[in-house]
């Protein structure tokens, strides 16, 4: 390809980038802001989740139902039967979302907690063992994850607010780069609209 074809296909790139930059800074902007509520305000974060977890089984809910009464479902009994169970865990999943938070955090960590302190253990024992002659450590390591285990068992809603804002911290994090390519992007739009 000549220098000459290459740059209308230059062009006609940095055309499409900058015309979408406001898209990036939409995302970043989003991004930032659910990121910064997440960090501060990890409770409200999880019961906002949590509506939109009812509302989306409200959703399929209304499609089991509407499915059943025209016909396009296989089994007009079951799924009405299921489009009334959906409808009715959406509505208390919604009326209730700090129950349900609160709830799915303590079950999830409840399930994760075994399999650590289990770990833990292991990792004790393993300490005492001997690999070609020498002792292989990790004392220290199993007693701090064991120990780690227990406590989430002990306070499942203070490690379940600390996730929610590692996430926000994730969520902080993507969406710095996000606002740096609005930037960068912008100035191509604004250099396209200078040279035009």
């Amino acid at each position: 390809m000549s220098t000459k074809e290459a740059k209308p296909a230059r062009l006609g790139a940095n055309q499409s980038i900058g015309a979408v930059w406001w898209y990036f800074l939409f995302r970043g902007l989003a991004m930032l802001g659910i990121g910064l509520f997440m960090i501060f305000k990890p409770g409200l974060s999880l019961v906002a989740f949590t509506q939109v977890i009812a509302i989306l089984i409200t959703l399929d809910g209304v499609l089991a139902l509407t499915a059943a009464f025209t016909g396009q479902a296989q089994s007009r009994g079951w799924s009405i039967f299921r489009g009334a169970l959906m409808l009715a865990a959406g509505a208390f999943v919604f009326l209730q979302p700090a129950l349900v938070s609160s709830v799915a955090i303590k079950t999830v960590l409840f399930i994760v907690a075994p399999f650590v302190i289990i770990s833990g253990i292991f990792e004790i024992v393993g300490s005492f063992k001997e690999v070609d002659g020498e002792k292989r450590g990790g004392l220290f390591g199993g007693i701090v994850t064991t120990l780690f285990g227990v406590l989430l068992i002990v306070a499942p809603m203070f490690f379940g607010e600390w996730v929610v804002r590692l996430l926000g911290i994730a969520a902080v994090l993507m969406a710095i780069p996000l606002l740096l390519l609005t930037m960068k992007f912008r100035k191509i739009s604004k250099g396209m609209a200078a040279a035009s």
